[in-house]
């Protein structure tokens, strides 16, 4: 076997052609051509019964002697199994009502700890004016002295 094939002695190109196993799927004989029912577990067969497998065998020693020139070929059978993955995905959303005063905070405390880029700063700083600007348009807020708490 050269270093191109593979252990089954395909060649690469060969294996990439793989048929896939299903359940119900019938392969052909090795030995006599007729019919094999796969299984869905256990061992992919290669012959359809004891006697063709011994003839087959007996071939093969015949040929590794050198007195036939018959070659028994093995075939490769992947199994597809499906496989289901379940991910979370956290999906950011626009805090409504009570849930800014925390966002705020949370802002302040990134600010504090340094998780903001400084060239995020300058665009930040635009979006804190609009919001605080929008803020004091509020009748509520004008009739009333707002004090910042320190």
């Amino acid at each position: 076997m050269s270093k191109a094939e593979t252990t089954t002695g395909q060649r690469p190109e060969q294996a990439a052609t793989k048929q896939r196993r299903r359940p119900g799927q019938s392969l052909v004989c090795g030995w006599c051509g007729g019919e094999i029912t796969v299984r869905a577990t256990g061992r992919t067969p290669k012959w359809c019964s004891d006697t063709c497998r011994h003839r087959a065998w007996e071939t093969t020693r015949a040929a590794n002697a050198g007195r036939l020139a018959v070659q028994v070929v093995d075939r490769l059978v992947e199994v597809e199994v499906p496989v289901t993955v379940i991910e979370t995905v956290e999906i950011p959303t626009t805090p409504k009502g009570a849930h800014w005063i925390s966002a705020l905070h949370e802002l302040a405390r990134q600010l504090d700890a340094g998780k903001i880029y400084d060239r995020d700063l300058p665009a930040l700083t635009v979006a804190l004016n609009e919001a605080l600007d929008a803020y004091a348009r509020r009748p509520a807020v004008r009739t009333r002295q707002h004090t910042r708490r320190d």
